[in-house]
């Protein structure tokens, strides 16, 4: 929960940076994004399968290599727009963008423990909700995690190809998951998909906390004039929801976008209409 509070308003501040530094990216309407919604799901279903068919083919070190790249890009895009704001030089823009990826990327490779893999997750998911929640407009982000919802739910209880992935990410050590363990000298070594119950861990799709942060965003974006509701209303929802998830959902794997998206889709609904009289 600590994760998706700091995240989400790491994300909200990357966004605001990044509309300051590219002004044309933010969203041109509320509305604006909605037809590109199902598409990302399409992609996300089309990537859930290719993981699961390169594992069955035994091929899993090149997905874990793949999502090492993926990672290490992601927060090469977010210590670019660090380094915009705090360098002073051209020098210690290039230095801090390049530095933090790389010691990230190298930390995954030697070591990739929870901590390593919590991190890297940290700037993946708040580089991920900074851009989609500054590039579709805020209806547009509601409809994206209502969709979600109902297809994590649809993964989880019926398909359940989203467990299989789960099982592969844990067993596997593909960095998909936050990790939060109870214990201080636990390992990823010890960890199996299986045995994560008797070594007493929680863990979180990466999704489910960058998906629920765009909402947080463009919440965030929209209610400008009003930043404390559009963005603490939102992230207390989702909490809500995540904390209705750990407390009854222990001992099974549970879809967590039905909760979170749903608190967070309410405490921006109660901040929007607190002020909707306010705006044009």
């Amino acid at each position: 929960m600590a994760i998706f509070v700091a995240s989400s308003l790491f994300a909200v501040y990357l966004a605001e940076a990044l509309i300051e530094i590219s002004p044309g990216i933010k969203s041109t309407s509320s509305t604006s994004g909605i037809s590109i919604v199902f598409v990302y799901i399409a992609v996300a279903i089309a990537f859930t399968f290719v993981i699961l068919f390169v594992a069955r083919r035994r091929r899993i070190s090149i997905l874990r290599y793949v999502f090492y790249v993926l990672i290490a890009y992601v927060t090469f895009f977010v210590s670019s727009i660090l380094a915009a704001i705090v360098s002073v030089n051209i020098v210690e823009y290039y230095v801090i963008t390049f530095a933090i990826p790389v010691v990230i990327l190298v930390f995954l490779l030697v070591s990739n423990e929870w901590y390593v893999i919590d991190l890297a997750g940290f700037f993946l998911s708040a580089g991920v909700s900074a851009v989609w929640g500054v590039e579709i407009g805020i209806w547009a982000a509601v409809v994206f995690l209502v969709a979600f919802a109902i297809y994590d739910y649809i993964a989880v209880y019926k398909t359940k190809h989203m467990v299989s992935l789960a099982r592969v990410a844990v067993d596997e050590s593909i960095p998909l998951l936050f990790v939060s363990p109870s214990r201080r000298n636990f390992t990823m070594r010890d960890l199996t998909f299986d045995n994560r119950g008797e070594q007493e861990v929680l863990m979180l799709g990466f999704g489910d906390v960058a998906l629920p942060s765009i909402l947080v965003v463009s919440s965030a974006v929209y209610g400008i004039s009003h930043p404390l509701p559009f963005i603490g209303l939102p992230l207390a929802g989702a909490l809500a929801g995540m904390a209705f998830l750990f407390f009854f959902n222990k001992n099974r794997p549970a879809p967590g976008l039905p909760y979170i998206n749903t608190g967070a889709i309410l405490g921006f609904l109660i901040a929007f209409f607190m002020y909707f009289p306010l705006r044009p």
